[in-house]
């Protein structure tokens, strides 16, 4: 096998992955949300070890993420390898759309509809796309796929987001969908998280967590 099949095989199967995914199911109570943490910190973190070779300087993990979009698209294009990723794209924000409305919107009780399910779908299509691009130029970019452990949380049907400042530390941000009271909400898992602490409406994005023991706070930036 020459390169450049090794190449379209790789990408075909990057391209499949992501195609296969159903996304933000199942809904979990909260202990089945807490008995999955160990595999999406494990997820979480391998994620942050892959992205830390390509921080900058005073720059962020979050900054090197977005980086790494633009460079593995230059470094497929150079390489003469096709465009899949905009498929990829399309692909993703379309089923991610349909099922947040599907399974959480007015057919549900968690009502992300609109605006919300439009950023759900826009989060998923970025990584979709992201992943697929790295994977087309992985050969280039000589070192794993950082947005794979992304797509293996989105697998176990969560809501990735992104990096977020709490205590003058970045940590990425995870969200759970799960059942509570009878109603779907988003447990919000924050990086070195042991079990879910808070919890927040679809529509609030991280904003308006509330506590699910006692009176704690947290601010997310």
């Amino acid at each position: 096998m020459n390169l450049s099949q090794a190449n379209e095989n790789q990408d075909a199967d990057s391209y499949s992955k992501v195609t296969s995914i159903r996304y933000f199911v199942p809904a979990r109570t909260i202990e089945e949300a807490n008995s999955i943490l160990p595999k999406v910190s494990q997820l979480v973190d391998s994620h942050v070890s892959l992205l830390g070779p390509w921080m900058q300087e005073g720059s962020s993990l979050q900054n090197a993420s977005d980086s790494l979009w633009d460079l593995a698209r230059i470094a497929a294009v150079k390489a003469g390898i096709a465009n899949t990723w905009d498929s990829a794209w399309d692909h993703a924000w379309r089923e991610a759309s349909r099922l947040a409305r599907n399974n959480y919107g007015w057919y549900g009780t968690g009502f992300p509809s609109g605006e919300t399910a439009r950023d759900a779908a826009r989060d998923a299509a970025k990584y979709a796309a992201r992943y697929v691009a790295y994977e087309s130029a992985r050969d280039a970019m000589k070192s794993p796929n950082p947005f794979s452990p992304i797509v293996d949380l989105y697998l176990l049907g969560l809501k990735p987001t992104y990096f977020r400042r709490m205590a003058d530390q970045e940590r990425f941000v995870v969200d759970i969908p799960i059942k509570m009271g009878g109603k779907d909400v988003l447990g919000c898992y924050v990086q070195g998280d042991v079990e879910i602490l808070f919890a927040h409406q679809w529509k609030d994005y991280c904003s308006n967590l509330a506590p699910l023991r006692g009176d704690g706070s947290r601010t997310l930036a």
